[in-house]
């Protein structure tokens, strides 16, 4: 029986994905193929390790392949997506090896990046269904304190078992599905930034998500489907170089409350429920948009803040300290105020009928929305991740602070409405 391939598009920086019903024991071929006369570094933690790690070694040494050295992180606590631990494994591996990720999405994470750092390329072996990160070039780190996508290559090479996939926790294809589906209304959001003129739509990519994701997420138990949807997502980010086509203002949310240290009876929260919860408070913001005409919205806009006056809310927002020094300066180069505010006003008035269109095609209604995520047992409401009120609200506006990427919190801020659409509809979760 010959090695499962999965076709990849040409010109990325993964060359080959090989998935299947016993897919792992291809490993060995896959790293021939990739990655001729190198040397193995394996990297997993003590859950990944027993899913997976010992029998891919088995196969490697089975093979001939010489194993250089492994790293097994412990598997608990649950590993945090921490710089310092990039650097570290940079420092392990060997010279002339090839680094290979056995496990979910911070294992992959910091394999991905601990190989740049060393100039190398790496295999990713998945163990569960559960982000879209796999295939993506960048990494999500948490880098001085802050949440950052830091920028390095995709794997050369993919080995998914399905066989192992199913073995997950059922909690992680559900945190997988949840992620899969924010890319509905982060397609929204980039309507939103495409319309007032911040970032253009780039098609193929879009074409690669949009016109695709709703099949994707048609069968909450489809692993294979969702799967093919959150390695097309990682896929997308490669040709963007950016992570813009996967992620709108729900993944804000979710670095906030990250950086927070957001748990849930102890735990950490998964980053699927999060970002699906963070949807959630995104489409209602954007409903509150479908809702009004832009003339009856006149009144209820707040003036535009000073630069001084900007400066203490942006303050008073990150007076917890855990956010590092980047959001304020994120913010502040991105604030309008005085003739440049008035301007964008007058262009959002200008296309609102337009924008309302653009969003109202990709959204999901929250109702619907909702219903789908329950289904698939994913949490719904702030309180089920840990959130109270305060902290919830709080993260809804410290997330436009962040990134300069362009979301419906920017174009709510802009018009001085964003604290009316969290009262007027988000609040609905909060009951």
């Amino acid at each position: 029986m010959s090695m499962p391939i999965i076709p990849v598009p040409a010109g990325l920086e993964t060359e080959l994905f090989c998935m299947g019903s016993g897919a792992l024991k291809y490993l060995p071929e896959v790293l021939e193929r990739v990655f001729p006369d190198k040397p193995v570094f394996l990297v997993a933690d003590e859950n990944t390790w027993h899913a997976a790690g010992t029998a891919a070694e088995k196969f490697l040494l089975a093979a001939g392949l010489p194993v250089a050295g492994k790293y097994i992180f412990p598997g608990t606590p649950k590993l945090h997506p921490d710089y310092r631990y990039c650097r570290m494994l940079a420092e392990k591996f060997p010279a002339g090896c090839v680094p290979v990720a056995i496990g979910s999405g911070v294992i992959n994470d910091l394999t991905k990046c601990g190989a740049s750092l060393a100039g190398m390329r790496y295999c990713c072996v998945p163990t569960a269904c559960s982000v879209d990160g796999y295939t993506a070039a960048g990494a999500a780190l948490v880098v001085e304190g802050t949440k950052k996508t830091v920028k390095c290559p995709a794997p050369q090479a993919l080995c998914a078992d399905t066989d192992i996939l199913a073995t997950a926790p059922p909690e992680m294809l559900a945190s997988g599905f949840a992620d899969l589906l924010t890319k509905v209304p982060a397609g929204a959001d980039w309507v939103i930034a495409d319309a007032v003129g911040e970032e253009p739509i780039r098609q193929d990519v879009w074409d690669l998500i949009q016109g695709n994701i709703r099949k994707w997420v048609a069968d909450r138990n489809d692993m294979l489907a969702i799967f093919d949807g959150l390695a097309a997502t990682g896929y997308s980010m490669q040709m963007y170089r950016e992570s813009r086509p996967a992620s709108g203002a729900e993944h804000l949310f979710s670095h906030i409350w990250e950086m927070e240290g957001l748990t849930k009876d102890g735990e950490d929260v998964s980053h699927g429920f999060k970002v699906g919860v963070g949807m959630l408070a995104s489409t209602l913001l954007m409903e509150f948009v479908l809702e009004h005409s832009f003339a009856e919205l006149l009144d209820r806009m707040k003036d535009g803040l000073s630069v001084e006056e900007r400066t203490a809310e942006i303050d008073e927002l990150l007076k917890a300290g855990c956010y590092g020094d980047a959001p304020k300066t994120t913010a502040l180069n991105k604030f309008l105020s005085g003739e440049k505010l008035s301007r964008r006003r007058k262009l959002i008035g200008d296309i609102w009928e337009k924008l309302q269109s653009g969003i109202r095609e990709r959204l999901i209604p929250y109702p619907e929305l909702r219903k789908i995520l329950q289904d698939a047992g994913c949490p719904v409401t702030p309180a089920e991740i840990g959130l109270d009120v305060e902290q919830f609200r709080h993260g809804i506006k410290t997330a436009q602070l962040i990134r300069n990427r362009y979301t419906i919190l920017d174009l709510l801020y802009e018009l001085g409405l964003l604290d009316e659409a969290i009262a007027e509809k988000v609040s609905v979760m909060e009951k």
